[in-house]
């Protein structure tokens, strides 16, 4: 009984020395388009927001992200420019696997995870020669989307307790963003590259 609870102890005494939190400040470019779209091509924009990280093990951890993030498309049929630029608060869940161990100042990562996506603002606009109509993107689109994140990136130690994180990551939208405003089907297609810097505590 005894040898048990000692055993007990220690596993408890590891697991509390391999979870460690983080948090700091990100950054990113944004390379957004939209699914079903003739003729369209990506909107190259950014992000910026602040993110989360608690590793349960040496090996495993989770991670939120609340961050600003511009995203829509660009789409030209005959004489005309339409310009969809959606602004989201986008909140990304992460499931994270680093390689490595919790003492190496390198640890890759890959991660996975649901995206949710809140549309506050962002214009909609359509060119016409040197004639320029502009309307509220949140008029002709949805204010809630869904999707799916994976990425992969690396933790770089800067110091004892600070981090540099990199990530690369595509997010897969699952929602029809102009509902029954539009026959044709339009998702979120993103492929987002950030920085920034996180401090543990």
């Amino acid at each position: 009984m005894k040898i048990l609870i000692v055993f007990a102890a220690l596993c408890i005494a590891v697991g509390a020395q391999a979870q460690v939190n983080s948090i700091g400040p990100t950054l990113g470019y944004n390379h957004a388009w939209l699914s079903d779209i003739d003729n369209g091509s990506a909107r190259p924009s950014f992000n910026g927001g602040i993110t989360f990280n608690h590793s349960i093990l040496q090996s495993a951890g989770i991670g939120i992200e609340v961050r600003y993030s511009q995203e829509g498309a660009k789409t030209k049929i005959g004489g005309q420019t339409f310009t969809s630029e959606l602004n989201y608060l986008r909140i990304p869940l992460k499931f994270v696997y680093y390689f490595g161990k919790l003492e190496d100042n390198f640890r890759p990562k890959i991660f996975a995870g649901p995206s949710f996506a809140f549309l506050i603002g962002g214009k909609s606009q359509t060119q016409v020669g040197g004639t320029t109509i502009s309307v509220n993107s949140k008029d002709n689109f949805e204010s809630f989307d869904f999707g799916l994140q994976a990425g992969t990136g690396f933790n770089y130690r800067l110091a004892e307790l600070v981090w540099l994180n990199f990530d690369v990551a595509y997010t897969h939208g699952f929602l029809n963003l102009t509902g029954d405003r539009n026959p044709v089907e339009s998702k979120n297609r993103l492929v987002n590259a950030n920085l920034g810097v996180a401090f543990g505590f």
